[in-house]
């Protein structure tokens, strides 16, 4: 044993774990539910109180009271004695961090207490008071029968006080001090710790009757904080070293002269390289919490995303992920695939197993720049072997497939697989190989491989899954710089097999751009509703609403004159429904987005995919913005100018010395830049070709008057529409003031909407047409329900066609 050579690199003192990010997430999921329950389904809390008092009152009085007593005596003590064994122990940095963690977490629950508890008045439960409770002390009991002091409480001859301890802030502070220290527990300590907070939560209701939904949530927002300090600062590595290994490995009879870590890609496990006292090499995977953790967090966020993906329930335990790899090993060992043979399955360490296999001498093919026709071939042999046994491999990455001294495949890594598999994820084995083999060959030498060895059907099949969500990660991140290789792939695939017409399969439940949408939409609504308690029904129901045709098409007029403005913007000829459809869809995306950026973004997409070059494309739609503000400051000045003075005092321009202070530093900032190298660098050889280029596309659209026509003259449209939109919504509710100062207020109102960071400017652009508005004597019944129906016409209205519009241009490759 002495002789052992162990070559493993040094570990930081303290590392981020998986765990505890886990635990993190899971604290945060309980605390949200505790909220729903206390704020919307408080009546359950209350009956469950209930319940339990009528439970525990079939126990004679000592005994409750005694049982109270000993478990506030035991939350007494725990504090003090965790300090002094940390102390002991002489692990000050633990104990800094679980200080710190119950401070912030007590904090917390103070301000819970004194602001959402107290508002939604949780915890209040009327009952009769208990026969063990002495005294009330301003608790939220409703008094019943029983003999009562002069104080209103209860007095009996075995009672407590009734305070309710332990109160909030010490659960959460309880719970943060032991999440803190959960990474240094071990599983009998951690249950025991949970056991405690159990207890705490039943005294806490039997003795406070208080109902125990904020109790819930105070636990969770505590164990939240315990479990973010750690991943902020970080805990000891808890996996298994190399000696510990040897160690294990020794108890099934296999003695090692030298381990080495592994420097291969393991997602859910840590690779060891060992070498046997026979010379045998082995190759070793260790699976732990930290790794399960992982794992878990990484199936949970596949199922959140991905429909159909096949992905199993994560494992219970270590010891069953384990059990499940190993038997998949076997199977496929046992079923002729070249894989490498298992020697040992057992436990290392404190909770953690190991596989042990034979190690195969060569290397994967992640590392190769190129695959021949041979090995190619032969590797989907082995995917053809699997799949007679109904195995599904699910993470057929280069780096799982390694070729050996004589130039033979070997497929490993079992971990994610399955048996027994449907034809789903036979495909997807497919799809996945596919891909990452096209990534090094191109992919006609990659169809052609496979297509000999399993033939058309199976390749056909995996067609509709060849897309990005679906693959492993590491065949996505080299996917990244290969722009479309998947529709080049599919294209091949649909040549050899000549299947025509195959549909992508909808594999993603969640985007992040669904996620985007239904944030930014929620917030708006949000801003919405106040606007609409604003407004009085009389004044709706004496609305003209003959004028509510000339809003609505004044309001779709806006997005011709977007259309004729981006027609104008760059010299390549567009299709007018096309970019008309472009707009539509580019005013959805800027309701989800602050500062038109969106719409920008989606502007520039539609170019390209029409076949403008890049540079121009950005530079039109510059050029179009930049149109778009001069005529609106123009006609500012005009309408300013022409409404007269009282106008002129509701808008508030910057001051002339502002503006000299913006672009003193303005340029200071250019010249800085210019003086640096790697600002040189970027500006000449990054932005400066760029901008030659867009210069180009400018000057061509600059020399055809058409299109500056069209530029200039869709921008105007753009901005009259709009004036004429608010015009007639104020109409509609009786009128009051000129055209010309409606006109007014809005180019004013929308100079201050485009400065707010909410998506069109929502709360913003109301607030400021508003007081327009009424600046110039609109009286309050007039101006804001003709804002509202402006912006519902303007804004509100067109979200539903701008998201058909997107979907749409998508789907037929415009977008």
């Amino acid at each position: 044993m002495s002789s052992r050579v162990v070559d493993e690199p040094d570990r930081p003192s303290h590392t981020r774990l998986p765990s505890d990010l886990l635990r993190l997430i899971l604290a945060v999921i309980v605390g949200a539910f505790g909220l729903v329950v206390a704020s919307i389904l408080d009546e359950v809390s209350v009956g469950l109180t209930v319940e339990v008092l009528e439970s525990v009152s079939a126990v004679p009085d000592p005994v409750i009271v005694v049982g109270i007593l000993a478990v506030q005596l035991v939350a007494w003590l725990i504090p003090p004695l965790v300090v002094a064994t940390l102390l002991w122990r002489t692990t000050y940095r633990r104990l800094v961090l679980v200080t710190l963690a119950v401070l912030v977490s007590a904090g917390a629950a103070w301000g819970l207490e004194q602001t959402v508890l107290d508002r939604l008045d949780v915890g209040v439960v009327a009952v009769d008071v208990p026969s063990w409770i002495c005294e009330l002390d301003a608790s939220p009991i409703r008094p019943g029968a029983g003999a009562a002091d002069e104080t209103g409480g209860v007095t009996s001859g075995a009672c407590v006080p009734g305070d309710g301890f332990p109160n909030t802030v010490y659960l959460a502070a309880f719970a943060a001090g032991f999440s803190a220290l959960a990474p240094w527990l071990s599983r009998r300590w951690r249950r025991f710790f949970w056991a405690l907070i159990a207890l705490f939560l039943l005294v806490r209701t039997v003795d406070g009757i208080v109902a125990p939904v904020e109790a819930l949530l105070v636990v969770a927002v505590g164990y939240a904080v315990g479990a973010g300090t750690v991943l902020s600062f970080g805990a000891t590595d808890p996996r298994p070293g190399g000696d510990q290994i040897a160690v294990a490995l020794g108890r099934h009879g296999v003695e090692l002269r030298e381990i080495c870590a592994a420097e291969v890609p393991a997602r859910s496990s840590s690779p060891w390289f060992a070498t046997t006292s026979d010379g045998d090499r082995l190759f070793i995977k260790v699976v732990g919490p930290e790794e399960r953790a992982a794992d878990l967090l990484y199936r949970s966020m596949r199922a959140v995303r991905l429909k159909d993906a096949g992905d199993a329930p994560p494992y219970v335990t270590v010891r069953r992920e384990v059990e499940h790899e190993a038997a998949l090993s076997l199977t496929a060992w046992a079923g002729g695939v070249r894989t490498p043979k298992l020697v040992v399955a057992g436990d290392v360490g404190i909770d953690s197993m190991l596989l042990a296999f034979e190690a195969v001498p060569g290397r994967s093919l992640d590392g190769a720049e190129s695959i021949d026709d041979e090995t190619l071939v032969a590797v989907w042999e082995q995917v053809a072997a699997l799949h007679r046994r109904r195995i599904a491999h699910r993470n057929l990455g280069l780096a799982n497939i390694v070729v050996d001294n004589t130039g033979a495949p070997w497929v490993t890594d079992f971990g994610f697989s399955e048996l027994a598999a449907a034809d789903a994820l036979l495909d997807a084995d497919v799809a996945e190989l596919l891909t990452a083999t096209a990534i090094r060959t191109g992919p006609a030498r990659a169809v052609a491989a496979a297509a000999d060895v399993l033939g058309s059907e199976p390749l056909a099949r995996a067609v509709p899954r060849l897309q990005r969500p679906i693959l492993g990660s590491s065949t996505r991140a080299e996917l990244a710089d290969r722009n479309g290789l998947l529709d080049a792939l599919r294209d091949e695939v649909t040549a050899t097999t000549g299947v025509e017409g195959v549909q992508l399969e909808k594999l993603e439940r969640i985007t992040w751009r669904a996620v985007a949408i239904v944030i930014m939409l929620g917030l708006a609504f949000y801003l919405l509703i106040p606007q609409l308690a604003e407004v009085q029904l009389d004044d709706i129901g004496e609305a003209d609403w003959t004028w509510l045709p000339l809003v609505l098409m004044f309001s779709f007029a806006t997005y011709i004159g977007a259309s004729i403005a981006m027609l104008g913007s760059v010299p390549d000829r567009l299709r007018f429904t096309a970019t008309l459809e472009a707009q539509i869809g580019a005013s959805f995306v800027n309701r989800i987005s602050p500062v038109k950026v969106g719409g920008m973004a989606t502007n520039v997409r539609f170019l390209q995919k029409s076949g403008v070059d890049p540079s121009v494309a950005i530079a039109g739609v510059g050029v179009s913005s930049a149109v778009g503000v001069i005529v609106h400051m123009t006609l500012l000045i005009v309408f300013v100018t022409t409404a007269g003075r009282s106008a002129s005092e509701s808008i508030s321009l910057p001051s002339g010395q502002a503006v000299l202070v913006g672009l003193v530093a303005l340029m200071t900032s250019a010249g800085a830049v210019m003086l640096l190298p790697i600002g040189r660098r970027l500006v000449l050889a990054r932005l400066w070709p760029v901008i030659r280029k867009s210069a180009s596309g400018i000057a061509n659209v600059a020399s055809r008057p058409s299109k500056v026509l069209a530029l200039f003259g869709g921008s105007f449209l753009i901005t009259t529409s709009y004036i004429l939109a608010l015009w007639y919504s104020v109409e509609a509710f009786g009128g009051g003031i000129g055209f010309v100062s409606v006109g007014a207020v809005y180019l004013a109102g929308q100079a201050v909407a485009q400065a707010a960071p909410t998506p069109g400017g929502i709360g913003a652009a109301e607030a400021a047409l508003i007081a327009g508005l009424s600046a110039f004597g609109l009286a309050a019944e007039v101006a804001v329900p003709a804002v509202l129906l402006y912006r519902i016409a303007t804004f509100w209205l067109p979200i539903l066609p701008g998201w058909i519009a997107v979907r749409h241009l998508v789907r037929v490759g415009a977008l």
